[in-house]
């Protein structure tokens, strides 16, 4: 019987159509495992678990109870300026809450990258407004146009948190209320501005602000807080349950 040698097929060996054919294979296949669950937990980006929500919300909670603790008058005078507010509005509440926003957007949440990047130009904004360095108030010599130019910037505040109330009315009851405070909050605040600093309307603003900022820090420390760093959770109502 004749010796027989193996046959090795390589792809050299082949014709141009079963070349073209077995590489398209070979490239489904590496496509394949790499999508697998494995490959995908190990391609994983080290940001990827990363829960910006209880930054963002303690620097707009932080934030906005101070600045309401000035509009309620409490422990100050309601007519007290509001330089110390600057601070926490500059830096905590405008630049680490956007800072926060950002990060959401690393994480594919848009809706909360949306609400943290947009306070954080809120808070900034705010205090830009008031840092006379900057002098952007500086040209209104009359008290009534200066309180009218506050209403529209508050009136347009106004109007996007009432967008984002509707965005989050599917999200938990937690945040709805949150929103819907902010939004009570906000528009006192406008009609206080165009009422020529009405300071009970701007006492009203206050509370309703020292109420939405408890509930970013419950929000915030119910983010914060899971079944692996704590004995419980805090509820916060999903609406999806329902």
């Amino acid at each position: 019987m004749a010796d027989t040698k193996p046959i090795t097929i390589t792809i050299e060996n082949l014709n141009e159509e079963s070349r073209l054919t077995i590489e398209k294979f070979l490239k489904f296949e590496h496509m394949m495992k790499s999508s697998s669950p494995e490959s995908s937990q190990l391609n994983r980006p080290p940001y990827h678990e990363l829960n910006a929500a209880p930054l963002g919300l303690c620097a707009f909670a932080l934030t906005t109870f101070i600045a309401s603790m000035y509009l309620a008058g409490a422990s100050v005078p309601i007519n007290a300026s509001l330089g110390v507010v600057m601070g926490p509005a500059l830096c905590y509440g405008g630049l680490i809450q956007l800072l926060a926003g950002l990060l959401e957007f690393r994480n594919g949440n848009n809706l909360l990258a949306l609400i943290f990047s947009s306070y954080g130009g809120f808070w900034l904004s705010f205090a830009a407004l008031h840092i006379l360095a900057f002098n952007f108030l500086g040209d209104y010599h009359d008290a009534n146009a200066l309180n009218n130019a506050l209403g529209v910037f508050f009136l347009a505040w106004t109007i996007y948190t009432t967008l984002m109330l509707i965005s989050v009315l599917r999200t938990n009851f937690v945040t709805i209320a949150l929103f819907v405070f902010l939004v009570i909050c906000l528009s006192l605040l406008t009609a206080s501005k165009f009422l020529q600093s009405h300071y009970n309307l701007q006492r009203a603003a206050g509370a309703f602000g020292i109420l939405t900022a408890s509930i970013a820090w419950y929000s915030a420390i119910a983010h914060l807080l899971s079944k692996k760093n704590w004995f419980f959770q805090l509820p916060v109502f999903e609406v999806s349950r329902l």
